[in-house]
């Protein structure tokens, strides 16, 4: 037996922890930041808040290399900027800034911290929690996941897998018949009637075909009408208990949209992060040489790794500012008309005119709320898909506007007589949007409204 050692290339990819601050920042909402910032004022010395009211600086000639210290390129912020609008009214302020219930992201999150697991499978893991529609839902395709995350589809499968194991039961789904599955198999029922019901059989059960089900089960049609009535106590919408759509949440937008002229400009609000800077006595202490050698090196990592804190910042409201102008530009209709102009838009779309990656666009939507003429909505409500339009005579709308149809049909319907898939489909053609009856019923698990059969009632 031989030992020897043989050299071998290959290629592994590494995120840098700045590069990671500078993501954390870009998706992490400001009521959240804020506490982030507090936390940095407290543990990096060089860091301190600039007062509300100060005067602006006088112009001074630029210092020349060797003065600074560092080294680093002078177009490094040495402040974080924010823009001067108008307060809040105090007491709107107080009311928007009440502690927030804890979000889905965050349950599932904080389940991931505890899970001691290889940082390929966290991260794609932490990339599928970030596609959770507020339903729980996965609407990403795991293609994506493995492009985002730079992850093997072998490793993105695994992290589905875990994420789904997460509290509540039915998490990270892909469809109504997974949730349901997945939600009997943290019950222990795997191999129950239901399952193989859900698994085999959930479109006749969706039209409540008993006793084609029983005949193919070879079981009776009480069992199965016991079993479907178990079923329907499933949940169909695994994260609503931790929607933003309660009554009761209240959040803090962080931009509003304003009509100027024939215009709608986005403004982000001014009071929402600290002004932060780097503090001049330790930017002296370091330059006038009184320093010994082991306090110049402690000073100039924290400075540098302030101004990359500062700096991530800046690249935040920066990003956040062109999404914000794209989105005022394409939604136009929407402020001045309301929900029902909302037009078809894409994170792809915005990525491409921004000149970023769509996982950025992701990112900076991510937990983050606007102040509109019809409301306040998260800035995901922007982003539909687009059904329709294949000539010119039939203009694509969002499916956002054809899940507000939808509800709307629902609401008018005789609980007696409930509409079925089919039905509703034809309505909805009727109203000029061509519509597939299984994206029907993808549209009724996302409203949280149940098939047909569960809606009648004598």
């Amino acid at each position: 037996m031989s030992l020897s050692l043989q050299p071998s290339l290959h290629q592994t990819t590494t995120i840098s922890p700045q590069i990671q601050q500078s993501l954390q920042l870009l998706q992490t909402p400001a009521l959240e930041l804020q506490h982030l910032l507090q936390s940095e004022l407290q543990t990096n010395p060089v860091l301190e808040e600039e007062p509300l009211l100060v005067e602006p600086p006088e112009t001074t000639e630029p210092e020349d290399e060797d003065s600074d210290p560092l080294g680093q390129n002078a177009d490094w912020p040495v402040a974080s900027s924010r823009p001067d609008h108008p307060r809040l009214d105090p007491r709107q302020a107080l009311l928007e800034s009440k502690v927030l219930p804890e979000s889905l992201t965050d349950h599932l999150e904080s389940q991931l911290t505890l899970t001691a697991v290889d940082p390929a499978t966290r991260a794609a893991a932490s990339e599928i929690i970030g596609n959770l529609d507020e339903d729980g839902f996965l609407r990403a395709e795991l293609s994506e996941i493995t492009a985002a995350a730079k992850v093997s589809m072998e490793i993105a499968a695994q992290s589905l897998a875990l994420v789904q194991s997460f509290h509540p039961p039915g998490i990270a789904a892909r469809s109504l018949p997974e949730a349901l599955l997945l939600q009997l198999h943290a019950r222990g029922r795997d191999d129950s009637l239901e399952a193989r019901i859900v698994r085999y059989h959930f479109e006749l059960l969706s039209r409540r075909k008993f006793a084609e089900i029983a005949s193919s089960l070879n079981t009776s049609a009480d069992s199965i009408t016991a079993a479907a009535e178990l079923i329907a106590h499933l949940s169909p919408r695994p994260g609503a208990a931790f929607a933003p759509d309660r009554p009761d949440l209240v959040v803090r937008p962080e931009a509003s949209f304003v009509l100027d002229g024939n215009r709608w400009l986005p403004l982000l609000e001014g009071d929402l992060l600290p002004r932060l800077r780097i503090s001049d006595v330790y930017k002296d202490l370091l330059g006038d040489g009184s320093a010994d050698e082991q306090t110049r090196s402690y000073l100039k990592e924290r400075i540098r790794s302030a101004r990359f804190l500062l700096q991530s910042l800046e690249r935040r409201q920066e990003t956040l500012q062109k999404l914000l102008e794209v989105i005022a530009n394409r939604q136009a209709d929407y402020f001045s008309q309301g929900p029902s102009a909302l037009r078809p838009l894409t994170m792809t779309e915005v990525a491409g005119e921004i000149g970023v990656h769509e996982t950025t666009i992701g990112r900076a939507v991510a937990n983050k709320y606007v102040r509109t003429p019809h409301g306040v909505v998260p800035l995901r409500f922007f982003f539909a898909t687009a059904l329709g339009g294949e000539n010119d005579f039939e203009p694509a709308v969002a499916n956002t506007r054809a899940k507000e149809i939808l509800a709307e049909i629902v609401g008018r319907e005789s609980s007696a007589k409930p509409y079925s898939d089919t039905a509703l489909e034809e309505m909805l053609r009727e109203r000029g949007i061509p519509i597939a009856r299984r994206t029907i019923a993808k549209y009724r698990s996302e409203l949280g409204i149940l098939p047909t059969h569960l809606r009648r009632r004598p």
